[in-house]
């Protein structure tokens, strides 16, 4: 799933928060939204970055530096 997709997701539930007819149902979906913010969180997290590629130095090194 894309960036943009997650953020139209996280954007529909913020909006069912904004439009919700009483408290209680506010609180659902801000759970919801919650918990949706977390798995982004953990799926960021785990992502891995990448390391300098040691056969190609002059790839790992700043514009200053060149």
């Amino acid at each position: 799933m894309n960036l943009k997709e997650k953020m139209k997701k996280l954007d529909n539930l913020a909006n069912a928060v904004q439009n919700a007819p009483n408290p209680g149902m506010k609180q659902i979906w801000s759970d919801k939204w919650n918990a949706l913010i977390k798995q982004y969180v953990k799926e960021f997290e785990s992502m891995t970055i990448s390391k300098p590629d040691p056969y190609n130095e002059h790839l790992n090194k700043t514009k200053g530096e060149r």
